[in-house]
């Protein structure tokens, strides 16, 4: 009875490890990301044969999680060895630092694979397909430049882990060093969180001696419901007790359509400087009313959030807003980041210079 209890595990392990090769096949997988899919499908297999191997197969699925443990351990012991990380993610509103399981799956991975699983089911069209997972392999070498190894709020979104007195924060530290001039608040947008996503945005401000903080909320990015309400209230009143008295808001998708949703709630955050709204709108009337200067992004070949709605939230806010067209579809920030960092940089240097 063993036998074939241990090989009907083996052959439940199999079937997602065979899917996740099958679907990673040809794409920009990282070494770690090898590792554990040969060290599973090494215990999976040894699971299958023990019917017919006994030791053998015992000894085979033995290596699949020797080989499992190893990828593992690296990844954590090469995030610690970096004792000055430019790219932090940490836990809020404790301020402490993040939880270990964020720092086993490496965020490349999990997010190429994702969106080609997201594109076999019919979630993004050929369109946005094409391209992106050469445009995240992009990303991530870029980063690695930086930082070898960096934590993801991927596995603690998805396990449904964030909550407004324990959430994820990706932080980003201007690159001189000074105290912060000012900080930008990022919300993610449906998906969940992205450590590369919150990177982009980064360095479009890192020349202005400013702090990026990408919080974390449900994997549907819904800010306007209470607990994201509260996750954003958390975020701001940490960057108060870091000493920062002027923040500004940005959001991509439903990040930014929160940021509508939030307009009466925001009237009393004295701090915000500026919204930066990216492929996500919502009440520009209300925004209007903050009396605050309104970055509007959009791609013109968005098929999520329509040219339309972005030109009418632009002009429903009017003269406070300035409104950028440009190539590209709804994953603008990293597919054309140098054209979003360019937009939010020249935009910040107008609102900084008028101080």
């Amino acid at each position: 009875m063993l036998r074939y209890s241990l090989f009907l595990l083996g052959v439940i392990l199999a079937l997602p490890i065979l899917a996740v090769m099958a679907v990673a096949f040809g794409l920009p997988i990282t070494i770690s990301g090898i590792g554990y899919l040969f060290g599973g499908a090494l215990a999976a297999a040894g699971l299958i044969l023990f019917p017919w191997m006994d030791r053998n197969s015992i000894r085979l699925t033995i290596i699949g999680v020797l080989v499992l443990a190893f990828v593992a351990i690296v990844r954590l012991i090469l995030a610690r060895q970096d004792l000055n990380p430019h790219i932090r993610m940490i836990v809020l509103p404790q301020d402490k630092g993040t939880r270990w399981i964020n720092t086993l799956v490496d965020e490349q991975d999990s997010l190429i694979v994702r969106e080609a699983l997201f594109h076999l089911i019919g979630g993004d069209s050929p369109q946005e397909h094409d391209g992106i997972s050469s445009a995240l392999h992009s990303d991530y070498s870029e980063m690695r430049l930086t930082q070898l190894v960096f934590s993801s709020p991927f596995l603690s979104t998805y396990l449904n882990l964030q909550r407004a007195n324990h959430f994820d924060a990706v932080i980003i530290g201007p690159e001189i060093n000074q105290p912060p001039e000012f900080a930008l608040v990022f919300l993610h947008g449906y998906m969940g969180n992205v450590t590369a996503q919150c990177w982009e945005i980064a360095q479009a401000v890192k020349n202005f001696g400013a702090m990026t903080v990408c919080p974390s909320t449900s994997w549907r990015g819904d800010w306007w419901q209470p607990q994201g309400q509260a996750i954003l209230q958390a975020t701001f009143e940490s960057l108060r007790g870091r000493g920062i008295q002027k923040f500004y808001l940005g959001g991509f998708s439903n990040g930014g359509i929160s940021i509508g949703h939030l307009a009466s709630q925001l009237k009393n955050e004295k701090e915000l400087g500026g919204l930066i709204l990216i492929d996500g709108f919502d009440n520009g009337v209300g925004i209007r009313e903050l009396g605050l200067p309104v970055l509007i992004l959009e791609g013109l070949q968005d098929q999520r959030i329509a040219p339309e709605l972005a030109r009418q939230a632009a002009a429903e806010i009017g003269h406070l807003g300035t409104y950028v067209e440009m190539t590209g579809d709804h994953f603008l920030i990293m597919k054309q980041p140098r054209l979003v960092q360019n937009a939010i940089a020249n935009w910040l240097e107008r609102q900084e210079s008028d101080r």
